[in-house]
């Protein structure tokens, strides 16, 4: 009886072992449940889905349900049936706007937001430092990788008809030339160039007059300004690696509200050297703050742009932070081994052609 009890000690710190084993430990804690969003209209959406579903199989989870998007419905209805039928983790794989429709679904819920990256923009990826073209390695990052809380952020739109909508971003809103510049760039060129194609767009679009706004922060007593554009930030990475707002965090609870208000080319430069140089010094034409709130007022009405998609004029904005109200698949970069995601390297320019 000693030798056996001796023996049943012996099995069971080695089962406690293997159980702390850090990819054991992982596996055990797997989601139970994934399903995809999917683009079909995306190049690659049939590689996409059967990546996927032969990842879910190897990974020994139940079946992948699949949910495709339609031209009259980008993705919320499809994170809402994903997210009855039972999912742990809902995979947004197609541009910026599929993203942000799902996303807007899963906020405030205990449902997990898994990106592939197939857009032009990819601008939440970006910032998740996810591999942009490792469509795999984010698919193993749905699968493996570890749970983390960000913020979101809920807009009010008033158009000109008075109407207001309710939407949620994840990265950057606005109204100005930034709206107008994805409201005006070429899907041809975008198809041929990628994120080049915004370039183009926004040579055509740097001449123009300053609009006044009246834009009030926490509740704040009303401030007038003129500006090309007023933007408002939970995250700042944009296309090509840029930095466009270093401080802006995706968990710090706090939106970051950036005025644009170039007078000539010249006011133009100053922000562009600012942008690439990551100066940290304050110039006149680019105010920055910070909030949890921000209320803007267009005396003229702008162009609005959610995530890079333009979506119509508007003449008010308001936009407040849903603090650590999403959780989003990183990669499990803590875990040896792990079959997640790498981070992403830096995205290297395309050189010109001849």
């Amino acid at each position: 009886m000693d030798d056996l009890n001796g023996r049943v000690q012996v099995l069971d710190g080695q089962v406690s072992e293997i159980a702390d084993a850090p990819l054991v430990a992982r596996a055990m804690d797997h989601p139970q449940r994934i399903a995809l969003v999917l683009n079909p209209s995306k190049n690659g959406a049939d590689h996409i889905r059967a990546k996927a579903t032969a990842a879910v199989a190897e990974a020994g989870l139940p079946e992948l349900k699949v949910y495709e998007t339609t031209v009259e419905d980008p993705g919320q209805q499809m994170a809402r049936d994903a997210i009855r039928d039972g999912a742990d983790v809902v995979i947004a794989a197609g541009g910026d706007g599929t993203v942000r429709f799902v996303a807007e679904e899963l906020a405030g819920t205990d449902v997990a937001l898994a990106l592939v990256p197939m857009g032009t923009g990819n601008l939440l990826a970006r910032n998740l430092k996810l591999p942009l073209d490792d469509h795999q390695a984010c698919i193993n990052t749905a699968i493996h990788g570890s749970t983390r809380e960000i913020d979101s952020v809920t807009i009010k739109l008033e158009g000109t008809d008075g109407e207001v909508k309710k939407n949620t971003f994840l990265v950057i809103a606005g109204a100005g030339i930034d709206a107008e510049v994805m409201g005006d760039t070429r899907d041809d060129l975008k198809a041929k160039a990628g994120w080049l194609a915004y370039g183009e767009a926004g040579m055509r679009h740097l001449a123009g007059k300053r609009k006044e706004i009246s834009i009030s922060l926490d509740g704040g007593a009303p401030q007038r300004r003129k500006v090309r554009s007023v933007m408002v930030a939970n995250c700042g990475e944009l296309t090509a690696g840029m930095d466009f707002i270093p401080d802006a965090r995706f968990d710090d609870g706090l939106l970051d509200v950036v005025m644009l208000s170039p007078r000539h080319v010249g006011d133009w430069v100053r922000i562009a050297a600012k942008t690439l140089t990551k100066s940290t010094t304050e110039i006149p034409v680019m105010e920055t703050h910070q909030a949890t709130r921000c209320r803007v007022v267009l005396h003229e009405p702008m162009t609005a742009q959610l995530d890079g998609d333009a979506i119509m004029e508007v003449k008010v904005i308001d936009a407040r932070v849903k603090p650590d109200s999403l959780r989003v698949q990183m990669p499990a970069t803590d875990v040896p081994d792990s079959a997640a995601a790498p981070l992403m390297q830096p995205e290297a320019v395309p050189a010109a052609e001849d």
